[in-house]
Order: structure tokens, then sequence, then C-alpha cells
């Protein structure tokens, strides 16, 4: 199963220090969009692209109030099929 997920960020610093990481952590399929981030990720990397950004955010003192993240909704993708 995959699941949307949207990082938006309120400040300047946020942004710089998060985007990085965000291209680094190499999961699913990433775009940008002004201040915020999406990514289209199997569900089993969220954890992992949480702790990526979270250590980021952290390690450049950016507070967790300028920075969001949110699961949009999850993607369940269709059965495979036998098909000879």
């Amino acid at each position: 199963m995959k699941a949307q997920v949207l990082i938006e960020t309120y400040t300047n610093r946020a942004y710089h220090a998060i985007r990085p990481a965000f291209v680094a952590a190499k999961v699913g399929y990433l775009g940008v969009s002004g201040m915020t981030f999406s990514a289209t990720i199997f569900q089993k990397d969220y954890p992992y692209l949480v702790d990526v950004i979270n250590h980021a955010a952290q390690k450049a003192g950016v507070h967790r109030d300028e920075y969001n993240i949110l699961t949009l909704q999850n993607i369940s993708m269709p059965p495979k099929t036998d098909e000879t």
C-alpha cells in the first residue's frame, strides 16, 4: 500500500533545513510546490521519512511549529493477476 504525504514548511529556515534531507531520503516520488513538499511512498517507508525530516529539522534548530507532516491518503494497489 502507498501513502501520499505532505510536508508543509511555514518558515524559510524550516524549508532550507528540510529540503536537502527530503531529497536525500530517496523514497518514492517527490515533489515541491512553494514551501510544501509532497511524496508518494510505500506506507512502510513513512516512519523512515518522518525520522529523516524530524532529524534534519532538529539538527538545524527548527522548532516543530515551523513545519507539519500530513498523511493525505492511503493508496491501495490493485491486486496482481496471473495473466498467461
